[in-house]
């Protein structure tokens, strides 16, 4: 069984009419502001003392004896700002009309019977007695969180005996609200609707919230949970200058006092900083598994496993199934750190492609590579006589990666990818054929998402490409245009030939007159020793111009996979 918590007595707030209970006092009687002795009351000073203050004086009283008040002392300790003015008398005190006071003073009349020290003495320890009160539950609930977090018990048993020690529901939110913990507390409050009412009141909170790097600075704020209303007693998790989420407190009984608030603000003052805590630990370890995940993760893609067993060993770390089929999604947006995404933020658009489409039993990881996002993702078994479905499950992750990360950066992306392997060592044969479909959809400024096996002319014409009988015939062909002058002549001809051979619009994609490209043309046809305007040698241009591309493809991208 659980233990209830501990009752501890709960001295209450000294204010005017529990002052005025005490014995001391039982002959003083109120001649000014009977309807507002509910003010608290921490300090009774002198008169001289209280004339002379500048700083506030909301919860102190002002003892002065009646001889020492006259007609130029009243008005200026009337307009002082003081909870009270007690005068020591043998009279009834009269006080002169003051008009247009707010938040005027309460006055009391005091016999001379009531000593000065006795007053002061009384004052300051009710007070004392109160401030000693928060300071023990203060203590005590930050010995009691502190022992969890050294045992190192979790978020959750936090949120629970936070809730233990408050009476309340206990929330633990992030910065962007989502609930990181939760215990419903005696009130048994539903953690979404309490997730709801928090977002519904999220502008009247941001509105409360102190300036990022303020110390233990808690608000209260009034919320409704499902027609309930609730009391939330919130402060800000800050770590390093940076609000990292909320503590909240959420209270739903019919009648809160001021004492339970104030009870509610130093429980959450203790909590913010015990929470913050965990949080850091807690990143901590997901950000040293992240990265020991992201080294596997190159090693799948450059096959750097020293042996099967190394795969094996390091695969079952992850529950990865080596003989399942796999494919490899790549996406690039023209140098993503450049335009200002930081690898921390490249790592967390990694994190959330791991969880597009998820599916039971189906694994995806991701990682950064350069500025290139890479994805393993698992697909579907091929079955023997039927279509493979796999294609379609590759193209459809990477169009909702597409789709997600141009939201994510309000630009465009280029996304790619391999065709299924089987088995984890195959995998850096596909991460290698979403390389190559990256880099040849910004060379031919292919539209929307793109696989290797979509560009079928160019996967078939890549051995070709590095073999080098493919690489003597791209030679023989462009060398006589790149030694001409700038060698602007290799890209008149890839233009002519991209251009289906029309003349026109060749000359209007390059920007140049009709007779500059007839003679641009009639020189190429001279430097090759054959008539480019035919068709044969038209095929023949553009076949070199293509492998010349595939082979610098392959080059680059086996350049990347052996330094990757």
């Amino acid at each position: 069984m659980t233990a209830a918590p501990v009752s501890v007595a709960r001295p209450a707030e000294p204010t005017l009419a529990r002052l005025l209970q005490e014995r001391l006092l039982r002959g003083a009687t109120v001649v000014a502001g009977d309807d507002r002795l509910d003010r608290p009351v921490h300090w009774c000073h002198t008169l001289l003392d209280v004339l002379r203050e500048d700083g506030d004086l909301t919860t102190t009283v002002a003892l002065a004896d009646e001889t020492e008040l006259d007609a130029h002392r009243w008005p200026t300790l009337l307009r002082s700002g003081c909870a009270a003015i007690f005068v020591r008398g043998e009279a009834k005190t009269r006080i002169p009309a003051i008009p247009h006071l707010d938040a005027a003073p309460v006055v009391v009349h005091v016999p001379m019977s009531v000593s000065r020290r006795a007053l002061v003495e009384l004052v300051a320890t009710l007070s004392l007695a109160h401030e000693t009160h928060v300071l023990q539950y203060g203590q005590r609930v930050h010995s009691t969180l502190a022992g969890l977090l050294h045992r190192g018990a979790g978020l959750t048993a936090l949120c629970s005996r936070l809730a233990w020690l408050s009476e309340c529901s206990v929330a633990v939110l992030g910065t962007n609200l989502h609930l990181l913990a939760f215990d419903p507390g005696p009130a048994h409050l539903d953690p979404h609707a309490v997730t709801s009412a928090v977002k519904d009141a999220a502008e009247r909170l941001a509105a409360l919230a102190p300036p990022r790097g303020t110390h233990h600075h808690v608000v209260d704020l009034d919320l409704v949970v499902r027609d309930r209303p609730v009391t939330c007693v919130a402060g800000a998790i800050e770590l390093v200058e940076q609000r990292d989420g909320w503590v909240m407190l959420l209270d739903d009984s019919a009648a809160v006092t001021d004492h339970d608030i104030a009870e509610h603000r130093v429980a959450v003052e203790q909590a913010v900083t015990i929470v913050g805590t965990e949080l850091l630990r807690v990143r901590g370890l997901e950000r040293a598994e992240e990265r020991a995940r992201g080294n596997f993760l190159h090693a799948l893609l450059h096959a750097r496993f020293s042996n099967r067993a190394d795969l094996m060993a390091r695969a079952l770390h992850y529950d990865f199934d080596v003989d399942a089929r796999y494919g490899v999604v790549v996406a690039h947006s023209g140098g993503l750190i450049a335009h200002r995404d930081s690898p921390t933020r490249l790592a967390e658009m990694a994190r959330e492609a791991t969880r597009l489409l998820e599916s039971p039993g189906q694994q995806t990881l991701a990682a950064v590579v350069g500025d290139v996002i890479a994805v393993v993702r698992q697909v579907c078994p091929s079955r023997r006589g039927q279509p493979d479905p796999a294609m379609d499950e590759l193209r459809d992750f990477a169009t909702a990666l597409d789709r997600r990360l141009a939201e994510r950066t309000q630009r465009d992306v280029l996304v790619a990818y391999g065709r299924p392997v089987s088995g984890a060592e195959a995998i850096s044969e596909s991460y290698r054929e979403a390389r190559v479909a990256l880099d040849l959809r910004q060379r031919l400024n292919v539209g929307g998402v793109c696989g290797f096996a979509d560009l079928r002319v160019d996967s078939v014409l890549l051995e070709l490409a590095q073999h080098q009988d493919g690489r003597e015939f791209s030679a023989e062909l462009l060398d006589p245009l790149r030694s001409e002058r700038d060698g602007s002549l290799v890209e008149v001809a890839r233009v002519y030939v991209e251009s289906g051979g029309n003349l026109n619009e060749a000359a209007r994609r390059l920007s140049v007159h009709r007779n500059t490209m007839l003679y641009k043309l009639d020189r190429i046809s001279r430097l090759l020793q054959r008539d480019v305007r035919a068709p044969d040698n038209q095929f023949a241009l553009w076949l070199a111009i293509r492998l010349t591309d595939l082979d610098e493809t392959a080059r680059r991208v086996n350049q990347d996979l052996k330094s990757g």
